[in-house]
Order: structure tokens, then sequence, then C-alpha cells
């Protein structure tokens, strides 16, 4: 199977019986993002936004590390045995958390770099979604 050409080396079970996999299915293979990624997402922007204020950017970034990010969830699948009807929620439920990661080591890196405790980031994270997603200028 391949995820956007990263070969995904995990094995389906509970296939229909008599189906299998055929190429083109494995190529059409996506990971979904739910709600939950939609506000890591906002998240991993607004943290973003605390370096570079500029939204272009940070979507730009963003676009750029799912690539990373996709590999991770298939390096972390790798192996694993996963039921065929469960497998889009698997890989999302597996990309939130590799984005979630993400999102920790932003807070964690901010921390450092300000000299400052975790609530200071987290008042500067919300703080910036606030501005760029409901347009409220503080």
């Amino acid at each position: 199977m391949n995820i956007s050409g990263i070969p995904l080396l995990a094995e389906l079970t509970d296939l229909p019986a008599g189906s299998t996999l055929t190429e083109t299915d494995q190529e059409s293979i996506t990971i979904h993002e739910d709600d939950f990624s939609s506000i890591l997402r906002q998240r991993w922007t607004a943290c973003y936004m605390l370096y570079d204020r500029n939204l272009r950017h940070a979507d730009d970034a963003y676009l750029s590390n799912k690539y990373t990010w996709m590999q991770e969830v298939c390096r972390r699948l790798e192996g694993t045995t996963i039921d065929a009807g469960s497998l889009e929620s698997t890989l999302t439920d597996t990309f939130n958390h590799v984005l979630l990661e993400d999102v920790e080591d932003f807070i964690q890196t901010h921390m450092k770099v300000w000299e400052c405790d975790r609530l200071t980031v987290e008042f500067k994270v919300v703080k910036a979604a606030a501005e760029i997603f409901s347009g409220q200028k503080s």
C-alpha cells in the first residue's frame, strides 16, 4: 500500500470475502483529516506564527511538513496489522498524534527560547489563534 507515494508496510485484515486490494486501491489510500486535525492545524499555525506573523508562510510550512508527518505515520504503522474497516480512522488518529507531538515540540521550543513557563506560551498561542481564526485583535 502507498499513501501519497510513501509505502505503508502494514497488513490489512478482515477484507471482504474474495476481495483484495488492487493497485488502484493502493494508490487511492489517503490520510483524511477530521475535526481534531483541524483544531490541531489551528494550534500548529498559531505556534508557527509566534515566529513568523505571515499566514501564507504558516500555511506553506504546514503543507511542506505534511509529507514528513505522513512518512512518520507510515513508519509508526510499519509491521502492524490493521483491520481494513478501521484503516481510515487508524491513519487519521496516528496522523493527529504525530501533529500533536509537533505542536508540543513548538511549545517546548518557545518555552526554552523565551525562558518562560508553559502558561505564558499557551496564552500567546491562544491569543495568536484568536487573532488568526476569529479576527480578534488584542
